[in-house]
């Protein structure tokens, strides 16, 4: 069983990926595993049922989380301090959703570096990093609808890549190019399965919105698509002024040389 960690920024496309691979019969895709508790307790499942405890799926991961380590949904602790509590919790959850779901690869949308980080030097899970890229000025747009904010988002792009630059710089790991993904997800998705050692299956781009999907976080991308065509949201380029874009692509220079290089050596093309 391998488990897929999805790395990034918020708002870089990471969730529709996630939703691409669970579309995949050999791929069970969870969402952002470290949002679990907070999702099992207050949210309905993406799948259509009113809440995670009524969800067949997530009913089924419970009833072998309780067997197995005693703890449900709300209580795992996938952010235990303790190294061998945090192996034990996390393998063990990756392992009944492979159980449950009869498939060998996992996804992990969480996005955090530092998860990430512990996650690679687990000593009994078995990670692939993926690295979802977004130009940083149609991140910082998405952003800037939502807290109107400008400039702090770019600042944060460049330290987020920074990080997973040093992290991942020395190990293998797949790159994918959300722009690129958005507007050519005929060539790009079967690139990335090759690489993953799957073979690309139709129902990934032509019905993967009419499945049902289990990915926590996964709620808000459906309420915005109409069925399961990819459109690129590229708005910021006629939305954001000339000038605000210059000064963004200024403060993001560090971040773009180091994802650059990574992509070079690591992404799709």
């Amino acid at each position: 069983m391998k488990v897929l960690y999805l790395v990034g920024m918020g708002r870089s496309g990471s969730t529709l990926l996630d939703i691409l691979l669970d579309a995949h019969s050999q791929v069970r895709a969870l969402g952002g595993v470290r949002r679990l508790a907070h999702y099992a307790r207050k949210h309905p499942c993406p799948c259509g049922a009113p809440s995670f405890w009524a969800c067949e799926f997530w009913s089924a991961v419970n009833a072998r989380l309780e067997e197995r380590l005693g703890c449900n949904l709300e209580t795992l602790d996938v952010h235990a301090r303790d190294p061998a509590r945090f192996n034990e919790h996390n393998r063990t959850l990756f392992e009944v959703v492979s159980e449950v779901s009869g498939v060998p690869f996992v996804t992990d949308n969480s996005k955090s570096v530092q998860r990430l980080r512990r996650l690679m030097v687990a000593p009994d899970i078995d990670v692939v990093p993926i690295h979802v890229l977004r130009d940083p000025r149609g991140r910082a747009q998405s952003l800037r609808k939502r807290k109107q904010q400008n400039y702090l988002p770019t600042f944060s792009y460049s330290h987020r890549s920074l990080r997973l630059y040093h992290l991942l710089r020395n190990e293998p790991h797949i790159v994918v190019n959300y722009e690129k993904l958005a507007y050519d997800p005929e060539d790009q998705l079967p690139k990335l399965m090759e690489r993953l050692g799957l073979e690309f299956e139709r129902p990934q781009l032509d019905s993967w919105a009419e499945m049902a999907h289990h990915n926590i976080g996964s709620a808000d991308v459906f309420r915005k698509t109409e069925g399961s065509v990819i459109w690129p949201d590229d708005a910021w380029k006629k939305v954001i002024p000339p000038y605000m874009q210059r000064i963004q692509n200024v403060i993001a220079w560090p971040g773009r040389v180091a994802n650059d290089a990574k992509e070079r050596r690591w992404g799709l093309d």
